[in-house]
């Protein structure tokens, strides 16, 4: 069965999601916090990314998204795509607001009170526009964009892939030696 684009955005919010809770987690080690930390960054900005340049057809100036030349008032197209131009926007700027407040917190101090404010709210955040997704966009697009999703999920995974292979973690890498490993090279 293939991969719906909704279903890939919905386990993105939901990784990240997990991520944060770690963050939360009194136990964690700085070890821990810091490998959390470089996926809430790494996906949000890998996420954030991709789902603009995927939908960015949609927030297409209502003439070019009818056909039309834009004199054409009467089109049924027009409204439905200041509709989705608008919902486009919308989740856009819930995207900016998540990167302003994970730059606070990338900058906090790990486990201190105003960094578990920020992760709460980052996390909040993300849960907000999780269901904005679910019951606003996803149906917008499913009434009244006609394009096959499995096409636009593997679009935006490779844009995903892309953006996440442009990005650096901030974590050291460790690479353990293995005896496997050295005989075949």
């Amino acid at each position: 069965m293939p991969t719906d684009f909704f279903a890939l955005l919905r386990r993105d919010h939901r990784d990240l999601a997990r991520e944060l809770e770690r963050l939360l987690d009194p136990t964690a080690t700085m070890a821990q916090l810091r490998a959390s930390m470089d996926e809430v960054r790494l996906g949000l900005v890998a996420h954030a990314e991709a789902e603009d340049i995927v939908l960015a057809p949609y927030d297409e100036p209502a003439e070019q998204l009818a056909g039309g030349t834009g004199t054409d008032l009467l089109r049924d197209e027009r409204p439905t795509a200041r509709l989705l131009a608008a919902l486009v926007t919308e989740m856009r700027t819930a995207h900016r607001q998540q990167q302003r407040v994970l730059t606070i917190l990338v900058s906090s101090r790990p486990a201190s009170p105003g960094f578990r404010d920020r992760a709460h709210e980052l996390l909040d955040l993300i849960d907000e526009h999780d269901r904005d997704e679910a019951e606003v966009l996803i149906p917008a697009l499913r009434a009244h964009a006609p394009v096959d999703y499995s096409t636009l999920a593997g679009a935006y995974a490779t844009e995903r892939l892309r953006q996440l292979a442009m990005l650096q973690p901030s974590a050291p890498v460790v690479l353990p030696f293995t005896p496997e490993r050295s005989r075949a090279s």
